[in-house]
């Protein structure tokens, strides 16, 4: 291929001159990181490492943590003897202060806080020479055998103290974006990084990274609705991690436990990463994936053996958890006598037997995949089964309980009696906790035409009756309704919108509250929700906006 592919100035506008731009390089390569991790002994290095390039790779990349750290721990910039002595407001470092405060300075700048007496050529050479810098005691020998009278005169006159805010201003000022965004940078990638020292202008910043991380991770938890479900998830995930072995994860879908996992990854950010699997069956798109979750760099002309490359040499040292979610994917669409389930091979081959812990996430899809391949190919299933550490079977439904504390998370501002009807909802909708989320939305997207920020009863109301269950019915209808042969159905009338045979005007709120709430997730279907909001001999109730 050419080398030549650049854009020369002056040349015709083009849209893919733009394509190779470094502002389109945001995140650190999670297989150059690994080799930094690799030379590390503590855990909990590594897992702060793992942590900043997660966070290379959201939104702002190292500039928005770097503006963040900035913003977030302001105070607790400068050296380590300024941290030590303070800096306060009219604060005022006597000598023995700024001879400590100048050690830790760069050389050059240090020439710039001489006390009274001091020259480059009496007391302040034994300083420098003990740095051993060269270039700044050969500065300094010249100097002190040129020195005039007049130097002289000037050292008699230098301070014999400084204020603290000279040196807070000195490190504000070289604690830039910039400068911390590539000391982060090196601090990742480059093995001769000292792990507990930060920048001399920011000499605390590996602890703030530290309790940065620890408060995400908090933040994560108090706005997380863990579930009976949930709680069994994160313990299996636990144990993933601890053992490093695989377990399979098997419940219904939309049950939660996608959003389980996602919680989990985003709680332990220097540990784990989530991956939702394609449903292509190419080993392209299932080997990107991965590579994109763990930040690997995937070129759009890399073969998949390249790409599986990268993810083992990433993964091998064994201290990410990787999640793979949709696992049922993983097993090949067409099965013949033919197919061997490479996908699973390569699960068992190159991360369970290089140590990696795994997490399958899957619905009762993957283990009847799992019977259809053994029982029409020569593969046998006697390896995987083995390697299975944990096999979680989740429950089939939700107690009243945990859907009221999943829709007060989504619904904050609801009183008790929108909870209540969402909670019905989900209970008899085959939804289940996804229709929690979309009744919420269509209440506010009610609400938003009108000018509110907030849905109220009436829209959670609103957008069940009118719009979420005759949606629900209509589609119902639709797969239910035989195929017409031939090219198209024939009309006879006139094409007429589908009328709802209840309104919501017609509704009570006092009733959806007073009906009892059904606890089996398989009971009434969609439209016997209407029976139960419906108020018996009621006067309407006007629908308020």
């Amino acid at each position: 291929m050419s080398n030549t592919r650049r854009s020369e100035p002056g040349k015709p506008m083009r849209q893919e001159r733009y394509a190779s731009s470094a502002e389109f390089n945001r995140g650190l390569l999670g297989n150059l990181v690994a080799r930094r991790c690799s030379l590390l002994e503590r855990p909990e290095d590594r897992q702060l490492i793992w942590f900043i390039q997660q966070l290379s790779h959201e939104r702002g990349g190292l500039k928005a943590l770097a503006a963040e750290l900035l913003q977030k721990y302001s105070d607790r910039i400068g050296t380590a003897s300024m941290l030590k002595f303070g800096s306060r407001r009219g604060q005022i470092y006597n000598a023995a202060q700024v001879r400590c405060v100048r050690q830790e300075l760069p050389s050059h700048t240090a020439e710039s806080f001489l006390l009274r007496g001091e020259s480059l050529g009496d007391a302040n050479l034994d300083e420098l020479l003990a740095r051993d810098d060269e270039a700044i005691a050969r500065r300094a020998l010249s100097r002190m055998d040129g020195e005039s009278i007049t130097d002289r005169k000037c050292a008699a006159q230098r301070p014999t103290a400084y204020p603290a805010k000279v040196f807070s201003d000195l490190c504000a000022k070289q604690c830039s974006v910039a400068n911390l965004t590539e000391f982060l940078e090196r601090f990742c990638l480059d093995p001769a990084s000292a792990i507990e020292c930060g920048p001399w202008y920011f000499d605390d910043l590996i602890s703030c990274l530290r309790d940065h991380m620890a408060d995400g991770i908090k933040s994560s938890e108090a706005g997380t609705v863990v579930t009976a479900l949930g709680r069994k998830v994160c313990e299996t995930l636990d144990f993933a991690l601890e053992t490093k072995r695989m377990v399979l994860i098997d419940g219904l879908p939309r049950m939660g436990k996608s959003f389980s996992a996602k919680a989990w990854c985003e709680q332990h950010p220097g540990c784990a990463r989530y991956v939702q699997l394609p449903s292509p069956p190419d080993d392209i798109g299932f080997f990107r994936a991965i590579a994109k979750a763990l930040g690997v760099s995937c070129g759009r002309a890399w073969k998949a053996v390249q790409l599986r490359q990268h993810i083992e040499e990433t993964l091998a040292c064994g201290d990410l958890v990787i999640v793979l979610d949709e696992a049922h994917h993983l097993w090949p669409n067409l099965i013949d006598s033919r197919s061997l389930p490479s996908k699973i091979n390569w699960v068992l081959t190159g991360l369970v037997n290089a140590g990696v812990p795994v997490a399958l996430i899957t619905t009762p899809q993957f283990l009847k995949n799992q019977v259809v391949m053994e029982t029409r190919t020569r593969w046998t299933s006697g390896q995987f089964t083995g390697r299975i550490g944990h096999y979680e079977k989740l429950p089939d439904s939700l107690s009243k309980a945990d859907l009221a504390n999943v829709a007060r998370c989504v619904l904050p501002e609801g009183d008790a009696k929108s909870i209540e009807m969402l909670v019905c909802y989900a209970q008899g909708s085959e939804k289940y906790l996804a229709g929690i989320d979309l009744v919420v939305c269509r209440a506010r997207f009610l609400a938003a035409r009108t000018h509110r920020k907030e849905a109220t009863r009436s829209d959670i109301k609103q957008a069940i009756l009118q719009a979420v269950i005759p949606s629900d019915a209509a589609l119902a209808q639709a797969l239910a309704e035989p195929q017409a042969k031939g090219r198209g159905r024939r009309f006879n009338g006139p094409l007429t919108a589908p009328q709802s045979p209840i309104s919501a005007t017609e509704e009570s709120d006092a009733q959806a509250v007073s009906e009892p709430i059904i606890s089996d997730r398989n009971g009434p279907g969609v439209l016997d929700i209407r029976s139960r909001l419906r108020a018996p001999q009621a006067e309407p109730e006007p629908v308020t906006a």
